[in-house]
């Protein structure tokens, strides 16, 4: 058996049918009692064993299940099946004790159940639907109780009808006989009599049901007894009645036979009507198709002269370029902008597919911290950090951390990230694998031919004297920056006023010094104590 998480019972659309055990309770608490007991995806599994402690109530939600039990011989002996909406499990779910009967699953088959403990807890936060889900597990029950007396009363008729034809036959055969026919009636009688009362007051008491099993046992011992009783009348009314029943099933056969074979008869006279309809339809299309083709063979000649016609236009025409209508760049932004909505509602609803996730700092330098906020690492543009969620209540931040280790965070903006790439391929990666096309999506990892190069500060206005040349095509104009940015190596290639400082010793100061001299020493070395 293998547990289905929420993610998954969401993503396949299970829900729990509304009948049988779930009947008469509203679809808000429907939805609480959905997630209130476990989902289980079994194939051909044994769900509950015969003589083990069973403490869940299971319902079948699609597929089947098979009721079987063991008997005396050792052979399994089928009992039920049941199928969708059905429960199974209730007896031994409410007394707490051992599964009476063994229930395995046939083929692919989906369950929900739920345990003592979140019955409890389900009827504590909802009274009214929890009193509903006890309610319907009583009327299965009656139900199931019902039924077993109707079929233990008809049990006590057909043993009733057997003990008459039984006498009948006998007549006036052996006293001690007829006795006990008469003894075994009146038993049976009684215990017709007893199932009959029981019926009418439809009680659930243990004693009632164990005492009603003690007399259909008796019952069924004494016929035994009286079977093998030595009476000649006994033999031949028992043989007769072999016979008769050999007889009786024979007639059956031949009746069956005779449907049958009238049906066969039937179907054959149904299918010449059919096939005679068939034959005057392809003639009927035949004659339409000939007719037809006469009209498609003029059509193809007028075709072949536009064709020619055609053939020699383009000879003559100049070339021609497609004139196609391009999307805005306002339409495209549009569609990014709800594409990435959509990427950023998915991962919120799908975070163990997308987080952790490894993403880079794209526009601004952020600083890691640990939860006291003394001591920060910077990270720079470009480099590495691991996302681990969504900030709390929004969906426009995240909290990172340093790649290996979580004792450093920081929250950052989706725009100051690579974000919306990755899950972008995550995403489509993700509807490719479950069958959906995804070719009309718009892409972030695409680079925009129209986007600006430069920004505007870096470019140097063009004069209107060269804004067309004489062919009236604008020229293209290399901006220059006004202030270009220097070299970080810059302040290594100004000479210093200064004398050179003379060099300290600081050999003996120890590894654990921290003066002005010795934190320069370390500064190299990656010393947490700058030169302030």
């Amino acid at each position: 058996m293998k547990l289905l998480h929420r993610e998954d019972v969401l993503e396949a659309g299970y829900d729990l049918p509304n009948t049988g055990l779930c009947a008469n309770i509203a679809d808000t608490e429907m939805q609480e009692l959905r997630f209130g007991g476990e989902w289980i995806l079994a194939e051909d599994e044994t769900l509950v064993a015969d003589g083990h402690e069973q403490r869940y109530l299971y319902m079948v939600v699609s597929g089947e299940v098979a009721i079987t039990k063991i008997n005396d011989q050792g052979k399994v002996q089928q009992i039920a099946t049941l199928g969708a909406g059905a429960a199974f499990g209730e007896m031994a779910f409410l007394s707490g004790g051992l599964a009476s009967a063994n229930v395995q699953s046939i083929g692919e088959t989906i369950l929900w159940r739920m345990d003592h403990e979140q019955l409890l807890g389900f009827i504590g936060e909802h009274g009214v639907a929890g009193g509903q889900l006890c309610l319907n597990v009583a009327s299965i029950l009656s139900g199931r109780l019902v039924e077993g007396n109707k079929k233990v009363l008809e049990m006590g008729k057909e043993l009733q009808a057997s003990l008459l034809q039984l006498k009948s036959a006998s007549g006036t055969g052996a006293g001690k006989g007829n006795q006990a026919l008469q003894q075994m009636q009146g038993k049976v009688a009684n215990m017709q009599n007893a199932f009959n009362g029981g019926a009418v007051k439809k009680s659930n008491n243990i004693f009632a049901m164990a005492s009603a099993v003690v007399a259909v046992l008796s019952t069924l011992g004494m016929i035994g007894l009286f079977v093998s009783y030595d009476d000649s009348s006994v033999q031949e009314a028992a043989i007769l009645g072999k016979k008769v029943k050999k007889l009786e099933a024979n007639e059956e056969f031949y009746l069956g036979l005779k449907k049958r074979l009238e049906f066969d008869n039937q179907e054959l006279v149904n299918q010449k009507k059919a096939t005679v309809k068939e034959k005057d339809e392809l003639q009927q299309s035949l004659s339409d198709s000939m007719a037809d083709a006469q009209s498609l063979r003029q059509k193809i000649e007028g075709l072949e002269d536009q064709l020619s016609e055609a053939k020699d236009d383009l000879v003559r025409a100049k070339k021609a370029e497609p004139v196609t209508s391009p999307i805005s760049v306002a339409e495209k932004e549009e569609k990014k902008e709800d594409f990435k909505e959509t990427l950023v509602k998915w991962s919120q609803s799908n975070t163990t597919l997308v987080f952790p996730l490894n993403l880079q700092i794209a526009k601004e330098a952020i600083s890691l911290q640990n939860r006291t906020g003394q001591v920060r690492i910077p990270i720079k543009v470009g480099q590495t950090v691991r996302a681990m969620r969504f900030y709390q209540n929004s969906d426009k931040y995240l909290v990172v951390a340093q790649e290996n280790s979580d004792n450093f965070l920081a929250t950052v903006p989706l725009e100051n990230t690579n974000f919306i790439q990755l899950v972008e391929s995550i995403y489509k990666k993700r509807q490719a694998f479950m069958g959906r096309n995804t070719n009309g999506l718009p892409s972030f990892s695409e680079v925009s031919s129209e986007a600006p190069s430069a920004s505007a500060s870096s470019i140097s206005p063009v004069s209107n004297a060269a804004k067309s040349d004489e062919s009236g095509t604008a020229p293209v104009v290399r901006g220059t920056a006004q202030k270009p940015q220097l070299s970080e190596n810059v302040l290594d290639t100004v000479e210093s006023s200064k004398p050179p400082a003379e060099k300290v010793d600081t050999s003996d100061h120890g590894s654990n010094c921290v003066c002005k001299d010795c934190r320069v020493k370390k500064i190299g070395k990656g010393s947490l104590f700058p030169d302030l």
